[in-house]
């Protein structure tokens, strides 16, 4: 089988090779997945560049996430061949995948495959971001990298909740979209976010803030939050700290802490695994749910791929389709 793999870490661009595997046999409780489609994840460059939580071992086959048909089966496992399913393992970018029967998630057969090639990652995060910020109706919600695939995602759930949604970004090619998603957004490189909050929310602040970035745009943030507010931190995307001043949070009574996918996952049981699958099912496979694809690749043009995903200006994320 073709594989994308890397016997170094770095940057994508320079480390990621293309050639033959053996094909895998799945084993007790295994299955082997032919994949449909893979998109580029900044995760995946966290892990290509040795910069993730948990390291390659080489040669290590890239890619952490994708959607596909259950190919064969080995003992123990009771998933028909054929099903759909989207998975999440550090062995994506291949003709075919060996997981574990409980590293994949059963979607609809008739799922939009683009849809299910990204089903594992942004929408779950997506969904339980907003279920730490439990927020009600009529509620202010702040986050940052406005643009991101996963705020876009958050802006869509919380629009389906009647919460109101604040988002930055950079500059304005995706004002519109957002505007359109029903988000308020803001351009920091030209506005004061403070005082845009501060305008938009008639002197309240935000209820919570979900920050991508960190940096100075962290600082600010917290500055964004109302008496009692919450900033919830979920990446970071800048190498710069969040320069914490002791009286913004002190005095207003504010709560910061971290969320990570893994972590969330873990701490449900199976019956809240299911009906949060079954919840963005339904939510995600509606045709105005939106979950906008830039580019497709073949394995074949890995490299055009990498730097289509790198480079790219459109909305959306980039494939590989299969």
């Amino acid at each position: 089988m073709k594989a994308i793999y890397f016997e170094e870490t770095g940057e994508a661009q320079n480390v990621l090779l293309l050639k033959q595997f053996e094909k895998p046999i799945p084993g007790a409780n295994q299955v082997i997945v032919k994949p449909l489609g893979c998109p580029i994840n900044p995760s995946d460059f966290f892990f290509i560049s040795g910069t993730y939580r948990f390291k390659p071992e080489f040669p290590q086959i890239a890619g952490l996430e994708g959607a596909g048909i259950i190919e064969s089966t080995g003992p123990g496992v009771d998933l028909p061949v054929g099903t759909l399913v989207s998975f999440f393992s550090r062995n994506a970018w291949a003709e075919y995948v060996l997981l574990s029967k409980d590293d994949v998630l059963v979607l609809p057969n008739d799922f939009p495959v683009d849809k299910a090639s990204q089903f594992t990652l942004n929408p779950i995060t997506a969904w339980g971001l907003l279920e730490r910020a439990d927020l009600k109706a009529g509620d202010w919600l702040l986050i940052t990298a406005g643009g991101s695939v996963v705020s876009r995602l958050i802006i869509q759930m919380a629009k389906l909740r009647g919460i109101n949604v604040i988002a930055t970004v950079r500059d304005d090619k995706n004002t519109a979209t957002l505007t359109s998603y029903g988000a308020h957004v803001t351009n920091i490189s030209k506005d004061n976010l403070v005082e845009y909050v501060q305008q938009i929310t008639d002197g309240k602040g935000a209820h919570v803030a979900l920050d991508a970035v960190g940096g100075n745009t962290g600082c600010d943030v917290l500055k964004c939050l109302q008496p009692g507010g919450q900033l919830i931190i979920y990446s970071r995307l800048s190498t710069d700290p969040i320069q914490l001043y002791g009286a913004d949070v002190l005095y207003k009574n504010i709560s910061i802490n971290g969320f990570g996918i893994r972590a969330y996952l873990e701490s449900k049981t199976v019956e809240q695994k299911s009906g949060i699958i079954q919840s963005l099912v339904t939510i995600i496979g509606h045709p105005d749910f939106k979950m906008e694809v830039a580019a497709s690749f073949p394995l074949d043009d890995y490299q055009e791929a990498i730097k289509t995903a790198v480079e790219t200006k459109k909305e959306g994320k980039v494939l590989f389709k299969f």
